[in-house]
């Protein structure tokens, strides 16, 4: 019997199969080197939740003593919804008796799962129009409740949604302009002439409304002291005293961004 032996390989074969070899795994390197940076085209996805609280009283009229709330949020509301890259936004209002009024609209995604061809934002613009769109019907809403300004019960309504954990970032926009007037307590009929006569009034006005649970949120108050424009004492006593609850007592940060 004949036994044929293999000729052995030669080494110019060896190392041109070697490149055979390597080829797939150098083209695999390629194609995820490619993937990474068409991916990296795609807008990173929204994570803020934010909120928007918007004041129905008599005050929030387009008229002489009004600070027109419709037209507030119409300026502001997108711009805010924007700059602070809000996806999951909720809603409040403000009414006689804000905590139980029946004025509400769903939560919203700013910022939706969509197909991978879509643009994304496009999609975002789409939604915050919608946003704007469901706040002025909340604002209709809240007008045509029982006449009154239940401020710190929008702001403990708009405090249901914020994040759980100390350190959750909760941006909030408030179109008011923070005149408290409810059954049981008007602002302006409050002694806040002195450090110690807010402090008081403070005390029992926590006590009786609640204590909104914002600690750590960013306030962003729209049409704030709009009533107090033309007297600078009355305007300094009214922003001392909620300048002293929402950031002395409820530990939130009060901004001046969206200020009008």
């Amino acid at each position: 019997m004949t036994v044929h032996t293999p000729a052995p390989e030669r080494p110019a074969a060896r190392r041109h199969g070697n490149r055979r070899r390597a080829l797939p795994a150098a083209l695999v390197l390629a194609l995820a080197a490619a993937a990474t940076a068409c991916g990296s085209d795609e807008p990173s996805r929204y994570s803020q939740t934010c909120g928007v609280v918007v004041d129905g009283s008599g005050s929030a009229d387009a008229s002489r003593t009004g600070f027109d709330a419709e037209a507030k949020l119409k300026a502001t509301l997108q711009t805010f919804l924007s700059d602070k890259k809000c996806r999951k936004t909720s809603f409040a209002p403000i009414t006689k008796v804000s905590e139980a009024s029946k004025c509400q609209v769903s939560p919203l995604d700013l910022d939706p799962d969509t197909s991978k061809t879509a643009d994304r934002e496009r999609t975002r613009t789409a939604m915050r129009a919608v946003a704007l769109s469901n706040a002025l019907k909340l604002l209709r809403c809240a007008q045509k409740e029982e006449p009154g300004s239940d401020v710190l019960g929008g702001l403990s309504r708009i405090a249901l949604s914020k994040p759980s954990g100390d350190d959750a970032s909760f941006d909030v926009l408030v179109v008011s302009d923070f005149d408290q007037g409810d059954t049981d307590f008007r602002l302006g009929r409050q002694d806040l002439s002195t450090a110690s006569s807010r402090r008081s009034v403070i005390d029992g006005f926590l006590k009786s409304h609640g204590k909104p649970k914002l600690s750590g949120a960013d306030v962003y108050p729209v049409g704030y002291g709009m009533k107090y424009h033309t007297d600078t004492s009355r305007y300094e006593q009214f922003n001392a005293f909620w300048t002293e609850l929402l950031e002395g007592r409820v530990k939130a940060h009060v901004n001046t961004t969206y200020r009008r």
